[in-house]
């Protein structure tokens, strides 16, 4: 899978969250500070970068643009859900944030979604995007998707072994809040499926949906 270099200052936090990602399959190395993290980063490839925002900003301002020069997709850990918008506006490359404290699951998600959708080139059985492009096809045969059903899908493919709920769908592929708004979710899923075959999107119980890779 990838190979994840994570900063966190708290033992605990440090440990779970290298433990987590292990255990999905991912090789994560991880350290304290970021004088530590610029050693391991120029002693191994790595695909992405977690860093807590609680290490000194002027370090972590130097260290984001040695990450971009890189092009290496970055996923801050927060406590302050306010500083969502601001910390994407700091980084130009692929990025994401997790408000803490975090949920193994959530976790996953979050960095299994980064590095999907920080690739040019998605592919889940026989449907294949280009990202860049906004083409995709199923076995070969070319779809013409509105905006919404391009983002919807988007969001399915960069996670296809996770079942996400009718909120995370609409937060990642809306981009917003909303209470009663899961409603669209459902309704541009039954367009999806009518475009992509029945069985390309599965509905999970009592949680949301999950692409078939099949």
């Amino acid at each position: 899978m990838a190979s994840i270099l994570l900063i966190e200052p708290d033992a605990y936090c440090r440990q779970r969250a290298q433990s987590v990602l292990s255990l999905s399959g991912h090789s994560c190395t991880a350290c304290a500070t970021l004088p530590e993290a610029r050693r391991m980063l120029a002693g191994a490839a790595h695909s992405m970068t977690i860093l807590n925002t609680r290490l000194p900003w002027a370090e972590s301002s130097t260290f984001l643009r040695l990450l971009e020069a890189r092009g290496l997709p970055v996923l801050f850990l927060t406590a302050e859900a306010g500083n969502a918008a601001h910390l994407k506006r700091l980084y130009q490359s692929a990025c994401d944030v997790l408000l803490m404290p975090w949920e193994d699951r959530s976790l996953v998600r979050a960095v299994s979604c980064l590095l999907n959708g920080s690739a040019k080139r998605l592919i889940a059985g026989d449907i294949v995007m280009d990202v860049p492009t906004q083409r995709v096809t199923v076995a070969g045969r070319s779809l013409t998707l509105t905006q919404q059903e391009f983002a919807l899908l988007h969001a399915l493919m960069c996670c296809p072994d996770t079942a996400q709920s009718r909120q995370e769908l609409l937060e990642t592929a809306w981009g917003f809040q909303g209470v009663g708004a899961t409603r669209t979710v459902d309704v541009h899923v039954q367009r999806l499926r009518r475009k992509l075959g029945r069985d390309a999107i599965v509905t999970v119980y009592k949680l949301g949906y999950q692409l078939c890779r099949a």
